[in-house]
């Protein structure tokens, strides 16, 4: 053991002085405290103890930026292996890996093996210093150890050089095996500048910039929509070449240009292309998506009333984020949610983001039978679309029947595995019964696993947490094993409604002989069946459940995005219910509400044949209302982030609309809910740009001092959507009295979509800005520069460039440590203070000093019995020779003094005890 601070030990004097001077006469607290004063001076000499520990460290550290070559890859693995078999008793390997950030893939360890990276990185970007300042605290400060560095070298952030050095300061190596691109010339888009804005059918001119390292021909084309607007063949010199071009555009909305060049045996292929995106402005229009995307009676009432209308079916209607940027307001007429699919997603952000407006009308294609529930824009909607019992005339007895096999522990997005979303899909679908409805889940591989028998849905949070548990099995689903476990389930229910729904995957859905048979033997006895598959149409066994769902007379869903299994669940679930459409005529209430959308110019509404049952969510408006008890929700509306939602319960035209449309108010009425979704214009106070600086997307507010707004600005804020659909925020900063200014880093290559959110009802929608490429495959005049800095990096740690496989462990294989101990001394010593304390407290001092007493007199008490045996012996025995003439003494008398000292000293002990007892109290 040594100390940090001996010097501190001199502090023993004055604390045994102390003690001396503070001594109590009890023995006991005397020693004790005498321990606790010497180790609460040897903590603070800072005691440790050495330390020795075989082996040494090796931390790999790998770039997984997009600037590495492809080949590496391989040659990487390698590596890591080859590392890993070189370990010795006591040798470890960690692993280290970096993009944008840096992560730990794996801690320093004695035997893992490298299977697969596991951490996501970010690849845009390559942040070395971050990743070898993790590298070095992995490797503790008493540990030998050395960093392999694996990289191009390419650093977009802080410089690592400082790193190294600290790095040499420990005794820490860097290796470093540098990768570069083939020697090839590089030709690369520099950037697309576009105006921000043109009005429609006004011409306009831009430039190209074009970087090359060295002069070359090479061809370039220009392409606007996927449409080739301008192309031919240039001669680049080395540095930046300009290209320019003109264009004109007729369409309000967002023009989008792309520019190819490609040059001979280009060096990096990614940077030959780059996007960049312009605003037209013009009259942004209404977009109505309807069944076969032709006129009809909606579409004619808004025309005549001056509004700009364009009219699509769902498959052709460009409902992508880009598209969305020429309207205003989009109606949904009676379409299904299949029929839109993905891009449900981009109306979500162009309601919540880009001001736009929404309105939804209803019929057997909308609403909850048409599969809006869980949708992406469900929670846009001012109204909600679950089941209730209220509304229904029967129960419904359901069994899901649920593929389990192996592949379902497959990761999808977000780490969450196949069998996670479809346990939250059946979720979904139990969360939608009521008291009055019966559900059974079975788990199915080769063989079935009742999670749940079929019982009534009276607790649905136990339920839904134990199909939530279930976990993928092995093998395929044996379709015809999971029909008979759900037929069993099902034949006791009373419920009339009995349906089976079958999940299954449609590349491996197994055991099918027999199964038409069964599914056409459950129609007949009143059951109906549904089969949700995950795969395509063109799946080696979709055609087999295409079948199961015909003959089933249910539904048959196909998707390849399990994120989509919860919705399609609770729509199989909703249809299935039969009470989310009401097909009987019913009379309709107008609310006084209903002027916060303007002058109504009708007193009342008509009679409407159906309507989709649907509930008013928590801060919706309810314009107009069924007559009836149900007082269901006719026409609602509300503000959804920047935007505005409505729905329209009622079918316009078809079976259950003609009375709508023959209603004199049809037109007033509808126009006037189409303007409201059209919103106000911009503020004219406001004044918003958006530019591209570098990486950054730099978005500038300049505000009229005379106008009213410049009042109270706490609610100004940047919003940017990028392309991924990740949506960034960021509160404006004032550079001047007038002037307001919100960066972002542009962290993904893309067109993203700037907005000024001025208050909870205003908001400026700005012209797009757009990172062509990532960062990475940014033109690198000196080719060299990336090996450069990790020659530099070796040098200035005393590491080598490409070392020897078989020498990455090299240096010494052992290390002297030394560990303090002074939290343990520290301890020790409270530990006794508390024992002494507890021992004067209670006494327990004196019980020992009796218990000691008692025994020293059980111990003279023997002593004096031995003694008088000995004495009586003596008496006893024959007189020795030339003795017993009768001068002696007895040995009896002889000893009788001595038994009275014993008995003086031990009452003297027995005073001194009750002396010291009376003082201490």
């Amino acid at each position: 053991m040594g100390f940090q601070r001996p010097e501190l030990l001199l502090l023993l004097l004055p604390a045994a002085w102390l003690w001396w001077w503070a001594r109590n006469r009890e023995p006991g607290t005397l020693v004790v405290r005498a321990v606790v004063a010497l180790l609460l001076v040897a903590a603070l000499a800072g005691p440790y103890l050495s330390i020795s520990s075989p082996g040494r460290d090796l931390v790999v550290v790998v770039d997984r930026s997009r600037s590495m070559p492809d080949e590496a890859a391989e040659s990487i693995i390698e590596l890591l292996r080859l590392a890993e078999d070189q370990r010795e008793v006591g040798d470890r390997v960690a692993l280290v890996t970096f993009g944008a950030r840096a992560a730990i893939e794996r801690p320093p360890s004695e035997e893992a093996r490298f299977d697969d990276f596991a951490r996501t990185i970010d690849p845009d970007g390559s942040d070395l210093a971050g990743a070898l300042n993790s590298a070095l605290e992995l490797i503790p400060e008493f540990r030998s150890g050395s960093v392999l560095l694996l990289s191009d070298g390419e650093v977009r952030g802080r410089d690592p050089l400082p790193t190294a050095r600290r790095a040499f300061g420990r005794e820490v190596h860097i290796d470093v095996r540098p990768y570069r691109r083939p020697e090839r010339s590089d030709l690369a888009v520099e950037r697309i500048e576009l105006p921000e804005a043109a009005a429609s059918g006004e011409p306009f001119q831009f430039s190209a910039w074009v970087r090359s390292d060295r002069r070359l021909s090479a061809p370039f084309e220009l392409e606007r929509g996927g449409e080739v607007i301008a192309s031919g063949t240039r001669e680049f010199g080395e540095g930046m070449n300009r290209l320019v071009f003109r264009d004109r555009v007729e369409a309000p909305g967002i023009a989008r240009y792309t520019l190819y060049v490609q040059g001979v045996e280009d060096r990096i292929q990614e940077n030959n292309a780059a996007d960049a995106a312009m605003r037209i402005d013009g009259p942004r229009a209404i977009l109505v998506v309807n069944h076969d995307g032709l006129e009809d009676t909606l579409v004619r009432a808004l025309r005549l009333s001056g509004l700009s209308v364009d009219c699509a079916a769902p498959e052709a209607a460009p409902l992508d984020r880009l598209g969305l940027e020429a309207y205003r307001a989009v109606i949904l007429e009676n379409v299904a949610a299949e029929r839109v699919g993905t891009r449900m997603v981009d109306l979500r952000r162009f309601v919540l983001e880009r001001a736009g407006g929404l309105l939804i009308t209803g019929g057997q294609a909308s609403f909850g039978i048409g599969g809006y529930h869980l949708s992406p824009i469900d929670e846009v909607l001012p109204v909600s679309m679950e089941l209730r019992k209220e509304q229904r005339k029967q129960g419904m007895a359901l069994a899901i029947a649920m593929d389990r096999s192996g592949s379902m522990g497959a990761t999808v997005s977000g780490g969450e595995t196949k069998m996670d979303l479809a346990n939250s899909g059946a979720a979904a679908a139990i969360d939608l019964l009521t008291d009055i409805d019966a559900v059974s889940v079975i788990a199915v591989d080769t063989a079935p696993d009742v999670v749940q028998e079929m019982t009534p849905v009276e607790d649905r949070g136990a339920l839904t947490d134990r199909v939530l548990r279930i976990a993928p099995g092995g093998g395929g689903i044996y379709v015809l094993t999971a029909l008979q476990a759900a037929v069993l389930e099902l034949q006791d229910a009373p419920q009339l409604t009995k349906h089976i729904t079958l999940f299954a995957d449609a590349a491996d859905a197994e055991e099918q002989q027999g199964c038409h048979q069964l599914v056409g033997e459950l129609v007949d006895a009143g059951v109906t069946l549904s089969v949700i598959a995950l795969g395509t149409t063109s799946d080696p066994d979709a055609r087999f459940l295409e079948e199961l769902a015909r003959i089933g007379e249910g539904e048959i869903y196909f998707t390849t995005d399990a994120d989509d299994l919860p919705r399609l669940f609770a729509h199989d679930t909703l249809t299935t219910s039969r009470s989310t459409f009401v097909d009987q005529p019913v009379p309709v209430s107008l609310l006084p509400d209903l002027v916060g959308l303007g002058e109504i110019p009708v007193e009342g509404f008509p009679t409407i044949g159906g309507y989709n049952v649907t509930y008013l969510r928590e801060g919706a408006v309810a314009g107009a209302i069924t007559s009836d008890e149900s007082r269901a929700p006719v026409f609602a509306f509300g503000y959804q982030g920047l935007g505005r939602a409505a729905a329209y319960t009622g079918q316009i035209g078809g079976s259950f609309g003609t009375g709508v449309v023959s209603w004199d108010g049809f037109s007033p009425f509808f126009v006037t809910v189409a303007r409201w979704l059209l919103g106000q214009e911009a503020p004219e106070a406001v004044f918003g740009s958006v530019y591209r600086e570098g990486r950054d997307a730099v978005i500038e507010v300049e505000i009229d001092p005379a106008a009213e707004i410049a009042a109270d600005l706490s609610e100004l804020e940047a919003i940017l959507g990028l392309a991924d659909g990740t949506v960034l925020h960021r509160y404006f900063e004032r550079v001047s009295e007038r002037l307001f200014e919100a960066r972002f880093d542009l962290r993904q290559e893309g067109i993203a979509l700037p907005t000024v959110k001025i208050d909870e009802r205003r908001s400026l929608p700005l012209a797009p800005v757009s990172l062509p490429y990532s960062p990475e495959y940014e033109i690198i005049l000196d080719p060299d520069r990336g090996e450069k800095l990790m020659r530099a990096l070796a040098q200035e740690s005393g590491g080598e460039v490409t070392p020897a496989a078989t020498r990455l462990f090299r240096g010494e294989r052992g290390s002297q440590a030394w560990r303090s101990v002074t939290r343990e001394v520290l301890l020790a010593a409270l530990l006794l203070l508390l024992v002494e304390i507890a021992f004067r407290r209670l006494g327990l001092w004196r019980g020992f000093a009796s218990w000691r007493e008692e025994r020293r007199e059980r111990r003279g008490e023997a002593v004096d019995e031995e003694a008088q045996a000995k004495a009586k012996a003596l008496h006893d025995a024959p007189p020795e020779p030339g003795k017993g003439d009768g001068t002696e003494t007895p040995a009896a008398e002889k000893k009788a003094p001595v038994r009275g000292a014993s008995d003086l000293g031990a009452a003297l002990k027995k005073a001194r005890s009750a002396a010291r007892r009376e003082l201490d109290r």
